[in-house]
């Protein structure tokens, strides 16, 4: 192919959606994929929020690869035998189809096919390894000794993305990488609903914080699929070097952790993959986009934790809005694509990649050493007023009050913590009288 309109590098959720928008515009779009298909290199499943899915195929109930529905969402804290869980559920949430748990290899290559129906040409086995320029502007791809040009290159090839560092977008920061290690483990569909307490056909997503993975301040998501179980561990790369720790030993442990033993037990293992990621926090705004290239996805940082798929898809299909208007400039420098930001501001992703961004700078500052001891305080203060509320012990200091002391210590800025303690020592007595009042007038 001598030139098409656009290249969009990258046949994940964020290129497809891409793909998708910019063949429906009318432009002959190219959708280079360096797997043999796309999906090919991820095996765990993820969870995929509807509404922006729907948006780009309104008839995805009656032909995605969808496993389960999701009815149930845990936030969990663990210890080495104990927990503490948050679970909820929304029957409206339920009902409007708003989350599924997908097989991302099978996803994924579907979603590419609606790419290619909309007219897009997929090329898999198509490796990007540099950026053709014509002065100071992307004018096309090379892909091994082969050059495709195009008027625009669209960057959704993740978080190593050779377009985001070969157009001097992105920089590596190993201090916003994660390594995950993810396991699939069969288990049947009935096991599957009996152990989660779940209908047939319903799905649960646990994510948890805690034990084993406070040193490395980790994380676990434990997925249900049709007749499966998704198990993954993260943690922060440059802790993981620094504290020499081997993340599969430590997906072991969760597997033998009380809680997640007894709803896996002895499943065994379909699959396995480690995968490195991005929290959002590596990429600036004015990075988005330069003359003649943008990015989208986990490349230029839409990664935000549990809905990562869904703002990837976004964020292509924003960027195939502001390559339109573009065209209608005749301009595809980066001032002509400089309607990625307010089109960005619009869908609400600009205060997402603010928020996520914001997150990871306290992390990387600050959280890393304050936040596993707050997590495993509050989860021990709160079994501490258990065991009050039931023995009827005094205490010295009310639980409310310790929990805030314990709060204001990791989190709160120092130029606020004498002005909130001097309001909870005023408001804490306060409440606790209003409970008494209220607990008399209900005994009469």
């Amino acid at each position: 192919m001598e030139k098409a309109d656009c290249i969009v590098v990258g046949a994940g959720p964020a290129g497809a959606a891409c793909a998708i928008s910019l063949a429906r515009k009318g432009f002959e779009t190219v959708l280079l994929e360096r797997a043999r298909q796309p999906g090919e290199k991820n095996v765990a499943s993820a969870v995929v929020f509807t509404p922006v899915l729907e948006q780009i195929v309104p008839e995805y109930l009656q032909e995605a690869p969808l496993e389960r529905k999701i009815g149930d969402h845990a936030f969990v804290y663990l210890t080495g035998e104990g927990y503490g869980q948050l679970r909820m559920r929304f029957p409206e949430h339920y009902q409007q189809n708003l989350a599924f748990t997908v097989y991302r290899s099978q996803f994924d290559r579907w979603f590419a096919e609606k790419a290619v129906e909309a007219g897009a040409e997929l090329l898999p086995d198509a490796l990007v390894t540099d950026l053709v320029w014509d002065g100071n502007r992307v004018v096309g791809v090379k892909v091994g000794e082969e050059e495709i040009r195009a008027n625009v290159v669209i960057g959704a090839d993740g978080l190593h993305s050779v377009v985001g560092r070969k157009a001097g977008l992105v920089t590596d920061d190993i201090s916003r990488y994660l390594l995950g290690v993810k396991e699939v483990l069969d288990l049947s569909p009935g096991v599957i609903e009996e152990r989660f307490q779940l209908n047939e056909g319903e799905g649960a997503c646990l994510e948890c914080v805690g034990y084993p993975l406070n040193d490395i301040c980790g994380a676990t998501t434990l997925y249900t699929n049709r007749d499966s179980i998704s198990l993954a561990v993260f943690g922060w790369v440059d802790l993981i070097r620094e504290k020499s720790i081997d993340l599969n030993e430590r997906l072991q442990m969760v597997k033998e952790q009380h809680l997640v033993r007894n709803l896996v037990g002895d499943a065994p293992v379909r699959e396995y993959q480690a995968h490195m990621i991005s929290d959002g926090g590596r990429v600036s705004l004015q990075n988005l986009f330069g003359n003649g290239v943008l990015l989208c996805g986990e490349a230029g940082g839409f990664v935000v934790f549990y809905v990562g798929i869904s703002t990837g898809m976004l964020s292509g299909m924003m960027a195939a809005e502001a390559v339109d208007r573009a065209r209608e400039k005749g301009d595809y420098s980066a001032r002509g694509l400089g309607s990625y930001v307010s089109l960005l501001q619009e869908s609400g992703l600009l205060d997402s990649l603010y928020d996520t961004r914001r997150f990871s700078n306290y992390l990387v500052k600050r959280g890393r050493e304050n936040f596993p001891d707050f997590l495993q305080r509050s989860f021990d203060l709160m079994g501490e007023g258990l065991a009050g509320e039931f023995s009827f012990q005094p205490r010295a200091v009310p639980a409310s009050r310790e929990f805030f002391y314990n709060l204001e210590e990791n989190i709160v800025p120092g130029f606020m913590r004498l002005p909130l303690r001097s309001m909870v020592k005023i408001l804490d007595p306060a409440v606790r009288n209003l409970k008494r009042i209220n607990a008399r007038r209900k005994l009469g």
